[in-house]
């Protein structure tokens, strides 16, 4: 009652004394079996805790109210999580996500159109993959986590059945993609119902989530098919996309439904074994990365990582550790993983085990309203000085003075993307996403200016800041970045 009562606007005050003692009591605890050992205080705990998350639901269910200002519902989010230790103490599989100790991970999997052909357009279907991922779907459902499904593969599958190669045009690519479709979920039918496991299609286009009202009725449709453990088989709708409205590629699209449903684990299945220091089919002395706690660290080269085998795929390496970053600032682990490793998938998730390489989520990740703003497409750039830089990490709005220049032609209220230069190396470096209150044209004449003077160029009574904290979401939230070791079983991926 006390935390429904809460109308906190700065996550600076979010953690009241009460939520900080809560947190004491709950590290304090060494328990054993929770179920021998829980005590009514401790039962009280887990009953507040699990109180906290009507900030998040608040969040997604009225984002008209903007929600908290650091776009967690007005709540801590992660950082409310119970320890992990803690929880598998209790028999339970920790959430990164999510406070609620009762709740199973959700699980992503995206099969890459090289892991479901053989053989390019002369060949067939890989048989063995299909069956592998029934199975390992139906037994993370078992265990009670729930799973969805991402496939590539329709317009090759399409160039199988006409025997045709792959267009380049987009009408006969999407023509190719309809006929494969249906050969596609056949095949997803046939293995799923032979263990036992109902699934469901579900066809999203990049308008659907640009469209807030659009990403919240399929955010609804997920959570009602989870609810009543139903895997979706989740793939583009390429008959009705077009250009400038179409993911590009399912390891983007991947990353967008991981959000969308606030997964906790996205696997990225190819037919490499994760990422390397360079390209392993070339370079012999390349060597696997098992865990990335920045991709902004990172000293790789992706130019010639390109691992669709089959030859009928969109995706590479790159494409994947941009799908990475998304889902990382969604509070989501990313695993890239070689698809005959697919048995595997339940240890990772329940022992840590190092297979492929795993991208940890931030540990203050975006929700409601603010998560949905990282996803949208963008028509511009704006460039910030450092200090500026400094305080949109912080949460802070973005005035005039903070804005060196922009790039591109965007309108108000569309999505930019904010970079900074870097002071050490002089290089840019992309912050994160915004949603701009003035158009390219008017911040031409008032970048870098005063408030006094940015008042007396608008001319009107406008909006104070060129984006608004509650419209600026940064890749690392807060400037929090991940460690390995805060999660249980990953001293072995050092």
């Amino acid at each position: 009652r006390d935390l429904a009562d809460m109308k906190l606007r700065d996550a600076d005050a979010d953690a009241t004394s009460h939520e900080r003692a809560l947190r004491r009591d709950l590290a304090d605890m060494n328990l054993r079996d929770a179920d021998a050992d829980a005590t009514s205080h401790e039962r009280a705990l887990r009953r507040d805790l699990a109180d906290m998350k009507l900030r998040a639901d608040a969040d997604d269910a009225a984002p008209e109210r903007g929600g908290g200002d650091d776009g967690s519902g007005g709540g801590s989010g992660s950082a409310l999580t119970l320890n992990a230790t803690f929880l598998a103490n209790a028999g339970m599989v920790p959430r990164p996500n999510s406070p609620l100790v009762d709740r199973a991970p959700i699980v992503v999997v995206k099969v890459g159109t090289s892991s479901l052909l053989k053989g390019g357009i002369g060949g067939h279907l890989h048989l063995s993959n299909f069956g592998m991922l029934a199975e390992t779907c139906a037994d993370l459902q078992r265990q009670g986590m729930k799973v969805v499904v991402v496939t590539s593969g329709a317009v090759g599958v399409g160039c199988q059945v006409l025997n045709k190669k792959k267009p380049s045009d987009l009408a006969g690519k999407q023509a190719l993609a309809s006929v494969g479709m249906v050969r596609l979920m056949r095949m997803y039918d046939d293995f799923f119902q032979s263990v036992g496991q109902p699934i469901a299609q579900v066809l999203i286009s990049l308008d659907n989530i640009m469209d807030r009202q659009q990403y919240m009725n399929a955010q609804s449709t997920f959570r009602s098919l989870l609810a009543q453990d139903i895997i979706p088989i989740v793939n583009e709708n390429d008959t009705v996309a077009v250009q400038d409205t179409k993911f590009g590629d399912n390891d983007t699209l991947s990353a967008h439904v991981a959000a969308l449903v606030d997964a906790d684990y996205l696997f990225l299945l190819t037919d490499v074994d994760g990422l390397y220091t360079a390209n392993p089919n070339t370079n012999p002395d390349a060597v696997r990365i098992p865990v990335v706690e920045n991709i902004d660290e990172l000293e790789v080269s992706t130019a010639d990582a390109a691992s669709s085998g089959s030859g009928l795929g969109t995706g590479g390496m790159a494409t994947k550790l941009t799908a990475a970053r998304l889902a990382s600032a969604s509070g989501c682990n990313t695993v890239i993983m070689h698809a005959r490793d697919l048995p595997e998938m339940p240890d990772i998730i329940t022992s840590s085990k190092s297979v492929g390489t795993l991208f940890l989520a931030m540990p203050r990740p975006l929700r409601g309203r603010k998560r949905w703003i990282l996803l949208l497409p963008t028509t511009g750039d704006i460039v910030v000085n450092a200090n500026a830089a400094k305080a949109l990490e912080n949460n802070k709005s973005l005035f005039s003075t903070g804005v060196i220049a922009t790039r591109g032609d965007f309108a108000a209220e569309d999505g930019v993307r904010i970079m900074t230069v870097d002071h050490d190396t002089g290089e840019e470096r992309d912050l994160g996403r915004a949603i701009t209150n003035y158009s390219s044209e008017e911040m031409e004449s008032f970048a870098g200016k005063t408030s006094e003077e940015f008042y007396e160029i608008v001319g009107y009574s406008g909006a104070e800041s060129i984006c608004h904290r509650n419209n600026i979401c940064c890749w690392v939230p807060f400037g929090q970045e991940p460690s390995s070791c805060n999660l249980l079983g990953l001293g072995d991926r050092r």
